[in-house]
């Protein structure tokens, strides 16, 4: 099982990217945007890393939504092939109409603002260690095959849009009874509460991410590439404490689901 990483310019978690997905025994390697689209097709899944892809010029991922190597990612998601949005690649994704999947850009990752006590407690960038949990059920969509809904998932996030907002009055309904709404931040007992901290960016119904109707193409804006090794995590996590640094930290789920759906549905 092959995955490509890809890299824009402005890029900057491609590495760690990789080398998590290889922990949960993907194979793969960092292929740049300016290769020849074509070649994507020898790979049985994609990731889109998190960075500031041009500079987050215009809009976080709006440039990058319309290089070439995106035409060639929906060719390959209409295959039903997995491909997961990390933070700048969920608002790649976004951009590009590739999430939420419906036929166009029908939702935005708007600057953050977070709200506490009905006030502006603060805005733009934020970086903290937070909970999602899981909303839908187990091999729903491709990063989160191994979840059961319900299922709490820790990893820090570092952005400053991912505040998920849309006009579309119906959308919402849409995205919860289609189970599209895969991730919600939650507190670490899994209660999900609208207003910062625990709902980080004002985001709508707490939505951290979303994957397209089948299931294969999700977008989350947490970073599970740097909660998959215990080293990775807090010093009061108890994977940590356990003294093995090696041992998987909580975001390998996300990489390991995607590996699974890959064997299952290939």
């Amino acid at each position: 099982m092959k995955i490509a990483v890809i890299q824009f310019p402005g890029t900057n978690c491609e590495h760690e990217t990789l080398v998590a997905a290889r922990a949960a025994d993907l194979s793969g390697e960092i292929f740049r945007w300016n290769r020849p689209a074509e070649e994507l097709c020898a790979f049985d899944g994609y990731i889109i890393p998190g960075g500031f892809s041009y500079q987050d010029r215009l809009r976080a991922g709006a440039i990058a939504s319309k290089e070439p190597v995106m035409d060639a990612l929906r060719e390959e998601a209409e295959r039903g092939k997995p491909i997961i949005g990390i933070c700048n690649g969920f608002q790649i994704l976004v951009e590009s109409g590739l999430l939420p999947g419906l036929g166009g850009v029908d939702v935005a990752l708007a600057s953050n603002v977070m709200v506490s006590k009905g006030e502006i407690a603060r805005r733009g960038f934020y970086c903290a260690w937070t909970t999602l949990r899981s909303e839908t059920p187990a091999r729903r969509c491709s990063g989160s095959f191994l979840l059961d809904k319900g299922d709490l998932v820790s990893m820090p996030l570092a952005h400053a849009e991912g505040n998920l907002v849309t006009a579309d009055e119906d959308l919402m309904e849409r995205l919860n009874e289609e189970d599209q709404v895969v991730f919600r931040y939650c507190d670490e007992g899994g209660r999900v509460e609208t207003e910062f901290p625990v709902n980080v960016n004002g985001s709508l119904e707490n939505i951290a991410g979303i994957c397209n109707p089948e299931g294969n193409v999700l977008g989350l804006m947490p970073h599970p590439e740097r909660s998959s090794f215990a080293w990775q995590l807090p010093p009061t996590d108890s994977a940590k404490s356990a003294g093995d640094m090696t041992a998987p930290g909580p975001g390998r789920r996300i990489f390991e689901s995607m590996r699974r759906y890959i064997e299952v549905m290939r």
